[in-house]
């Protein structure tokens, strides 16, 4: 499976590097890196743990089901999968090295090497995988950093036809589409319509459910934990900018949510019979 060499010099490569290591070195045993689903009280981590199997469920896994996994963190949504679930094969593609390594070590710890599989890899390219070839792939927190229009495409080639794509993806409201032409970033972002617009050109919608309501809670509870352990932990410098900054981010998330300028949607695709 071929690799790239990108991570390098990509800021959202050495950002993840950074998530990573300070992942590791906080000991915290399970390393999920989304804001969850809160439908009761409980821990934040079960809540992580449910926007995952929130995501499997929209997928309908089925037992010979080939799978990709883009932008995956730690791998902790794939390892729960292969827990609750019967696939064949499961390929990760993620653009920090460190989160590569960190998975692709735990699935050979766990004898999960034959059925797990993570890549440093554009979720834009997906190299190594074979057109017509997979069968469900999720995004789960993650689209808003990929070039969309060639994401969605190369989703498309992929997908066998009939193929679904699950995403749990976040974008800005109508109300702040001025701000998709104020930078690449919150260009990737986008809003509901626009994104609408660039994945209909190779995908047909099944269906898009708002979340808001169940990640809002997640959002705020992500700032407040980052803001309890950074000051009192053991990380470096480089490190502790990257959780203030991830911090102020979901903070804006959270407002966003709450106000309804931002919209987290579980979004299913399919790849129609005919491309």
């Amino acid at each position: 499976m071929a690799t790239v060499s990108a991570n390098q010099t990509s800021p959202v490569g050495r950002q993840y590097d950074r998530f990573q290591a300070s992942l590791e070195t906080m000991g915290k045993e399970r390393k999920f890196l989304n804001y969850g689903y809160s439908v009761e009280p409980t821990t934040y981590e079960e809540c992580q743990e449910r926007l995952c199997h929130e995501v499997f469920r929209a997928a309908d896994i089925r037992a010979g089901d080939r799978i990709v996994d883009v932008g995956f963190g730690s791998g902790e949504q794939d390892f729960v999968l292969a827990r609750t679930h019967e696939f064949d094969r499961l390929d990760g593609f993620n653009i920090s090295q460190r989160q590569v390594t960190f998975a692709n070590e735990r699935a050979r710890r766990e004898k999960l090497h034959g059925k797990l599989a993570f890549h440093l890899g554009e979720a834009e390219r997906l190299e190594g995988i074979e057109n017509g070839t997979v069968d469900k792939l999720f995004a789960i927190e993650c689209a808003f950093y990929f070039d969309r229009a060639r994401f969605y495409r190369r989703v498309a080639e992929v997908l066998k036809p009939g193929g679904i794509v699950v995403l749990a993806d976040i974008s800005f409201a109508e109300r702040l589409a001025f701000l998709t032409r104020q930078g690449e970033h919150y260009r990737r972002v986008g809003t509901q319509s626009g994104n609408r617009h660039e994945w209909e050109r190779h995908l047909r919608t099944k269906s898009v459910r708002s979340i808001n309501k169940w990640t809002a809670p997640g959002a705020q509870v992500s700032v407040w934990k980052i803001l309890r352990v950074v000051p009192v932990s053991v990380l470096s410098l480089p490190e502790v900018r990257e959780w203030v900054k991830m911090a102020f981010s979901s903070q804006l998330v959270a407002l966003g949510l709450r106000t309804g300028l931002v919209c987290y949607d579980l979004i299913v695709l399919e790849r129609p019979l005919e491309l």
